[in-house]
C-alpha cells in the first residue's frame, strides 16, 4: 500500500510540475506566482441568520457575520441581501451596506428589516465581496424562512373558543 502511494505522489508532482512549466511559458506569470495563486484561500466567509418562523405581517431581522479569516485586511466589503420576488419586503435600508475594511482574523456584522407579507417558505442569502490585494472576492450564505398565520396564543377569544370545542365534543354537551 505504501508504494502505490508513492506511486500516486509521484504523479500527482509530476502532473503539477508539467503543468506549472508549459503553463508559465504560454502565459506572462512565473512559476511562483502559479503556486502562489493554487495555495491562495479565499478568507471571506459570511455567515447569515434569521427567524426559522416568522408570523405574517411581523417585522423580523435578517443578520449577517462577515468574517475575514485570513491575515491581511479585506478592503471595500460590502453585503448585499437577495430576497425572493415576492412574498418578503424590504424595509427602510439599501440591499446593499457598505462595511469598509476588516482587517485580518476581525469579523463586522449587518442586519436588515424584512417583513414577510405572503405566506410561505422563502430563501434569503447574503452575498459578501470585497477586495484582497486588488483581486475580488466573495462569499456567500443562505438561510430558508417559512412566513405563518399568528397562533392563537395571541387570541384569547379564539383560544377559548377551541377549548370550548373540544369539551363540547369530548363531552357531549
Amino acid at each position: 500500500m505504501a508504494n502505490f502511494s508513492k506511486k500516486i505522489s509521484l504523479f500527482f508532482l509530476a502532473i503539477f510540475v508539467f503543468t506549472a512549466v508549459f503553463f508559465s511559458g504560454s502565459v506572462e506569470a512565473s512559476f511562483w506566482d502559479m503556486i502562489r495563486a493554487w495555495v491562495t484561500i479565499n478568507p471571506l466567509v459570511v455567515d447569515v441568520s434569521a427567524p426559522k418562523e416568522v408570523q405574517i405581517d411581523k417585522v423580523f431581522q435578517v443578520k449577517a457575520r462577515v468574517t475575514n479569516k485570513g491575515d491581511e485586511k479585506i478592503e471595500e466589503v460590502e453585503g448585499e441581501i437577495r430576497l425572493p420576488l415576492s412574498g418578503l419586503v424590504l424595509l427602510k435600508k439599501d440591499p446593499i451596506q457598505e462595511i469598509g475594511v476588516i482587517p485580518g482574523k476581525k469579523e463586522k456584522k449587518i442586519s436588515w428589516s424584512v417583513r414577510g407579507e405572503e405566506i410561505g417558505n422563502y430563501y434569503i442569502s447574503v452575498k459578501v465581496s470585497g477586495e484582497l490585494k486588488g483581486e475580488g472576492i466573495s462569499a456567500e450564505d443562505g438561510i430558508m424562512i417559512e412566513v405563518i398565520k399568528p397562533s392563537p396564543r395571541g387570541r384569547p377569544l379564539e383560544w377559548f373558543r377551541n377549548l370550548f370545542d373540544f369539551f363540547q365534543r369530548r363531552f357531549k354537551f
